[in-house]
């Protein structure tokens, strides 16, 4: 209920709840059944980050050029890798592309605000079926999710707004921001190794 005044006297008027007086909580309450769960820190010596450094700048070396460098035997190397793998260290080799390249030059960051009380699996089915998204995650803040988008041009992003994103029920807010290029910050991993 709530009060208001009106003239000499207050009348009390009764207000029903809608879903917008909902907490927050409640339209992202399911969403810790969709994130990646973390696991605890796996211990790495010497051996272990110098193999990472080196399959991070050549994921193609092979087991016996990595022994070569390290001076260590092929099979000692290959038991490490195996080892950093089964413990979810080393996740996959992937190859870098040039979007651009392949003619997707544009990268547009979208966050998303979900409505409260929406259907959160249908949202995250939804969203995961535009081939355009690359990313996407949960965060803190004002908005609930962000989605990284890898477009053709400004039409491309005018259809994926218009056409995909606008029509997923249950968003009730989304910003667009375009990427102007990217700034090269280094070596993350190996920055994060070398303080290992």
């Amino acid at each position: 209920m709530t009060a208001e005044g009106e003239g000499e006297g207050t009348r009390r008027r009764t207000r029903r709840s809608t879903p917008a007086d909902t907490p927050r909580r409640n339209s992202m309450s399911g969403l810790a059944g969709f994130i990646e769960r973390q696991g605890p820190a796996v211990p790495l010596d010497d051996i272990d980050r110098e193999l990472i450094r080196r399959l991070a700048a050549d994921p193609r070396a092979s087991q016996r050029q990595l022994a070569r460098e390290i001076n260590m035997s092929g099979p000692a190397v290959g038991e490490r890798i195996a080892r950093l793998e089964r413990a979810g260290v080393i996740k996959g080799y992937t190859v870098a592309v040039d979007w651009a390249a392949l003619g997707f030059p544009v990268l547009a960051y979208i966050p998303i605000s979900i409505a409260p009380g929406a259907d959160l699996a249908q949202i995250l089915t939804d969203l995961r079926a535009v081939p355009e998204l690359e990313e996407l995650v949960a965060v803190t803040g004002t908005y609930d999710l962000i989605g990284r988008f890898r477009l053709r041009d400004h039409a491309h992003l005018q259809a994926l707004l218009l056409e995909s994103l606008w029509q997923i029920d249950g968003l009730q807010r989304i910003e667009t921001f375009l990427s102007l290029g990217e700034v090269p910050a280094g070596e993350l991993l190996t920055r994060l190794l070398d303080q290992g």
